[in-house]
């Protein structure tokens, strides 16, 4: 008898980081036959998905001042999609794959019957992400930290009650690793990106034909992906040339208002939310400024596009970086070193050509193909495939 495997997330199904994170793990499953059962937003049509609405007060949050407190909404979105996945599991064996701050009731439910659960670790250990985004924002006299301390207390007990946590970096492991977690309990294997996709613009060197050394980066726009660092490096150049691409949404009010006082100072910033692949075709460069990330797909999909790209070492796609060769690893918060990189990349354009054929190559390598085989691999045992 096949075990029963289901899947759950708070995000609709193969939309952002974690609804592709949530993607890519039913695409191994497809590979070694395993029929997945998945829980979350805005479900497709498809047998085995469970859609779980939107929490109630979710339409009248944004009348109260709640809506300016996004650490509030993530814990409390967390607690109600875990809660409704927790009251419709089936009591029987399965293994259940979630995510920090979405798993603790149903985890105890699968382990009252028996079953085994599966913690996709997404970022660094959670008192790392709590603490640095919590510094980072003091820093910067931003308020709206997403993550609180009921969040990271929140998946603290989700980590005791994992039986495994997946991480797709060295960053992510050796985070938990110092924290003595054994490491039978810890299951590395990097996430893939869909390289056709994700290829470079038909005709090499379209980008900067306007005369404009576009440098871009993909994600939310927010104090935990460092945007402040690459527009502190950018208005530290002071190159009218550059603009700064930034392609995600703004998740509250303080820093909109950050991006009005950068262009004040005279940084060029172009807000293009949705799809990237258009922005990372007409880009010079690509810039991870994360001050803690544990992954970071947008990078590799830069990087598949045939972009040098510029990360930092709080980011797991350091491992995926090779300096000097497919773009450059800075200081974590280090101004200087990334308005360096920034500067010699625009003014070496057979550097930046370089650097970008390289960049690809090391994106064929991580094709979602080749890196959803390695995942099933590494949890067919867990899933009892032989």
């Amino acid at each position: 008898m096949n075990t029963k495997v289901l899947a759950g997330c708070s995000t609709p199904f193969g939309m952002g980081g974690l609804g592709g994170h949530l993607q890519f793990i039913c695409k191994a499953m497809e590979t070694v036959g395993v029929e997945a059962g998945v829980y979350c937003r805005g479900t497709p049509e498809k047998p085995g998905f469970v859609g779980v609405p939107n929490p109630v007060w979710d339409k009248w949050l944004r009348y109260t001042p709640v809506r300016w407190l996004p650490s509030k909404q993530v814990y409390w979105n967390g607690m109600q999609f875990d809660k409704a996945v927790a009251d419709v599991y089936p009591s029987c064996y399965s293994v259940y794959h979630s995510f920090p701050g979405f798993a603790e009731a149903t985890f105890r439910k699968v382990k009252a019957n028996g079953g085994v659960t599966v913690l996709e670790a997404a970022t660094t250990h959670a008192e790392d992400v709590y603490l640095i985004t919590e510094a980072e924002h003091k820093k910067r006299n931003i308020g709206g930290n997403p993550f609180s301390r009921e969040w990271m207390e929140r998946v603290m007990r989700e980590y005791e009650l994992a039986d495994y946590i997946t991480v797709a970096s060295r960053l992510q492991a050796e985070s938990f690793l110092r924290r003595g977690f054994d490491e039978n309990r810890i299951l590395y294997s990097p996430l893939g990106i869909d390289t056709a996709r994700f290829s470079p613009a038909a005709e090499a060197g379209e980008a900067g034909r306007d005369g404009v050394f576009r440098i871009i980066q993909v994600g939310q726009i927010s104090i935990r992906k460092g945007y402040h660092y690459l527009l502190d490096a950018v208005e530290k150049l002071g190159d009218p040339d550059i603009e700064v691409v930034l392609v995600g949404g703004i998740g509250w009010r303080s820093i909109a208002k950050s991006l009005e006082e950068y262009r004040s100072r005279g940084v060029r910033i172009t807000c293009a939310p949705g799809d990237p692949l258009p922005a990372l075709r007409r880009a010079s460069m690509y810039v991870h400024s994360s001050v803690e990330d544990g992954f970071g797909l947008a990078p590799l999909e830069a990087m598949s596009a045939g972009l040098p790209t510029v990360v930092t070492d709080m980011t797991g796609m350091k491992d995926v970086i090779d300096s000097g060769h497919n773009g450059f690893i800075v200081p974590s918060r280090d101004t200087d070193a990334l308005a360096e990189c920034i500067a010699l990349l625009k003014g070496n354009e057979d550097l930046r050509r370089q650097m970008g054929y390289a960049a690809r190559a090391t994106a064929l390598e991580y094709d979602t193909a080749r890196c959803t085989r390695r995942y099933a691999e590494l949890l067919k045992p867990v899933w009892n495939v032989g």
